[in-house]
């Protein structure tokens, strides 16, 4: 058979393949063939977590740092502390433990149950660090937890400059020199000529332009100090190991306080283990700055640099280049009018595998959840349009095309930047407004010297009649609640836009029993809200971020069981949308699991979700999850010729002899050898014009 095209030459050769890419791996720990760690424990891991836990063990013995990439629900707080006592050997140690607020005590639950006379200590304020025994070696087991915002908890500050007497002018304490704002022409607060505000120097901790003396000072609160920071400067080598659970919220590539906190621990702890139900949110910048942090051996050795973004955007993800050109002038080429022409690069949700193969394959352990018990219900998930009434769709269609037409009149004026300033609110009006059709004002955007330019005033419709959404929510509740089923409903706009607040009002007023969870509930007393209101509720109303990390929606001793989730709304975070989602599906479970997602089609909700698809297939790809459901399934088809290669590698190794003998965690290893061999067909010239290599 002559091959013409990728797919006969995979269907030809894919399970040749397979085999050759199962024989060129060397597991490091193989289930089913090597010995699980013997430790003496008050409750035993599950076998699957017993081969994590011994294969962690084994990848800290030759390396500083792991991360582990467990599914929601397959035990990471376990894996995580016992990856770091079975490392110990038996020894004393101290570890330290950067985790969300809401989780401090559960970790400090988990480790007394798990870790015979384990001792637990909770780290408020760095006063807590300033008296532990620094040149004192551990007695026993010892774990200090904090939370990510303790961490980064830095001295407040506040402007230092002198007031001469009868002046209103602020001066530089140590030149005297009148603080007056410079025009720099892009803040519009920043007006040339007038006094500098105390508060801008505290907070932008700004010099004074002729000394360079700073004009801002500490407050007298040593107590204010970031942990993270005093432990780097002063306690290098305390901890033995560092445990950074959802270490996918720090990931911050910026200056963002509780990345650098994670950075600075990171620097100071012995080992590292990170733990992460989702790696990636669909981009490769979700990984580079994470990776710099924890492990960056393998980013050096390839030539990058921490300030390198897009170089390694341009290797291991997918850019969009776009081209456009506007004309100054006349239409005419012969005229001598001015035409700009300009170029704008998008990082786009894709990973290419290589990535896998050069920087993740030797120091990342995946654990899916079916791979933990074989007797999961199903998990279903669904995408479920609604469409817009006739008073929508006109409305919505007056509202799209002012917005529109005013990016084309900025993009005319002042080129593709220029159509930023009103990017933001068209975006949230188009994404806002059909939830929501009531109590609007005048949408637009403000320019440089601060005036406003009004757009739109989108439609107000009237508020008594229930629209098609709504209604479409409202009749699943009514139906899964017929069925002895509870609810959880996700809303992304619930202040400013309440959306939440009208759909638990229609809800109650049709005879639900309807609870709602406000961020005010604070996160270390979450869990007992759930247990508390979640009882006797059939539906409760969220934001998707306050229950996304640690929280169960499913109580094992059948006090609530919200067994179908419902995101009424979705944000553009892959992150939250992929934690809340599994909120419910656990081990224990008995229900059958539904997540829905509802939408108006032909909006930008539609398009939202394409885009989230993309993320979310993106990131599953590189875990090693090829699948075209649920959310997925609106990227739409896999354009990325690599990833189909992954794919076909991945399947055919299943039916190969080199494939694990203990079928449970099958998959782990399979995607693992299929992506990590794309590497070595990169120069091979048959299968390159194939695709166009």
């Amino acid at each position: 058979m002559n091959c013409t095209t990728l797919e006969m030459y995979l269907e030809k050769y894919g399970k040749l393949l397979g085999e050759q890419a199962a024989a060129a791996t060397r597991p490091l720990h193989t289930p089913g063939k090597d010995a699980v760690l013997e430790m003496t424990l008050l409750r035993k891991p599950f076998e699957p977590q017993a081969h994590c836990i011994a294969a962690g063990v084994k990848a800290l013995r030759r390396q500083r740092a792991i991360l582990v990439c467990g599914e929601m629900g397959t035990g990471k707080t376990l894996m995580g502390q016992l990856i770091a006592h079975g490392h110990a050997g038996g020894k004393p140690y101290r570890g330290i433990i950067l985790c969300p607020g809401h989780l401090v005590p559960k970790w400090q639950r988990e480790i007394t149950e798990t870790i015979p006379d384990a001792k637990t200590y909770r780290i408020e304020h760095v006063r807590d660090l300033v008296k532990l025994p620094r040149g004192k070696k551990p007695t026993g087991v010892e774990w200090f937890v904090i939370s990510k915002d303790r961490a980064k908890l830095e001295p407040k500050w506040r402007a230092a400059f002198v007031m001469r007497r009868g002046e209103e002018v602020p001066r530089c304490p140590r030149c005297g020199k009148e603080l007056l704002r410079e025009n720099k022409g892009k803040d519009k607060d920043e007006c040339p000529g007038l006094p500098i505000m105390p508060g801008d120097m505290a907070k932008k901790r700004l010099d004074c332009p002729t000394c360079k003396e700073p004009l801002w000072t500490f407050t007298r609160e040593p107590w204010r100090w970031a942990p993270a920071t005093y432990i780097h400067r002063r306690m290098k080598g305390f901890f033995n190991y560092l445990v950074l659970d959802e270490v996918h919220e720090l990931k911050g590539a910026a200056d963002v306080a509780q990345a650098n906190a994670a950075g600075s621990l990171a620097a100071s702890a012995d080992k590292v283990i990170a733990l992460t139900g989702t790696l990636t949110g669909g981009k490769v910048e979700d990984l580079r700055p994470l990776l710099f942090r924890l492990c960056p051996v393998s980013l050096i050795r390839e030539g990058y640099s921490w300030s390198e973004a897009t170089s390694f955007a341009e290797k291991y993800g997918l850019i969009e280049t776009r081209i456009s050109s506007h004309s100054g002038g006349s239409e005419n080429r012969q005229s001598k009018g001015r035409a700009s022409r300009s170029t704008t690069r998008i990082v786009k949700p894709g990973i290419m595998p290589a990535l896998f193969g050069r920087h993740l394959v030797d120091k990342t352990i995946f654990l899916g959840l079916k791979e933990m018990a074989e007797n999961l219900p199903e998990f279903n998930e669904r995408i479920q349009p609604a469409y817009l009434d006739d008073a929508q769709q006109a409305a919505y269609g007056k509202i799209s095309g002012a917005l529109q037409a005013a990016v084309r009149d900025l993009i005319r004026q002042c080129g593709p930047g220029g159509a930023m300033k009103i990017l933001g609110p068209m975006l949230n009006c188009l994404m806002a407004w059909p939830d929501y059709p009531f109590d609007w004002s005048l949408v637009g955007y403000t320019d440089r010297e601060g005036a406003f330019h009004p757009v739109v005033k989108p439609a107000n419709l009237d508020r008594k009649i229930i629209r098609p959404k709504e209604r479409l929510l409202l009749d699943t509740i009514h139906s899964e609640r017929a069925e002895g089923r509870q609810v959880w409903v996700f809303c992304e706009y619930t202040d400013k836009i309440p959306v939440l607040k009208r759909l638990a009002e229609l809800s109650a007023a049709e005879g639900l029993k309807t609870e709602t969870l406000f961020s005010s509930v604070d996160q270390s007393k979450r869990e007992d809200w759930i247990a508390k209101h979640g009882k006797n509720a059939d539906v409760v109303f969220s934001h998707p971020g306050l229950v996304k990390t640690g929280l169960d929606l499913f109580d094992k001793r059948g006090n609530h069981n919200f067994s179908t989730l419902i995101f009424y709304e979705t944000g553009w975070s892959a992150f939250t949308m992929r934690q809340a989602a599994r909120r419910s599906w656990r081990i224990g479970q008995t229900l059958l699991c539904k997540v829905l997602y509802l939408y108006y089609s032909g909006t930008a909700q539609e398009h939202c979700l394409e885009l989230i698809g993309r993320k979310i297939a993106a990131s599953e790809a590189l875990e090693g999850k090829f699948t075209s459901e649920g959310m997925a399934a609106m990227a739409g088809e896999d354009s990325s010729v690599q990833m189909a290669l992954a794919k076909n590698l991945a399947d055919n190794i299943g039916t190969t002899n080199a494939s694990r003998s203990w079928q449970k965690v099958g998959a782990v290893s399979e995607s693992t050898v299929a992506i990590n061999w794309l590497d070595d067909f990169a120069g091979q010239p048959d299968l390159l014009s194939l695709i166009g290599g």
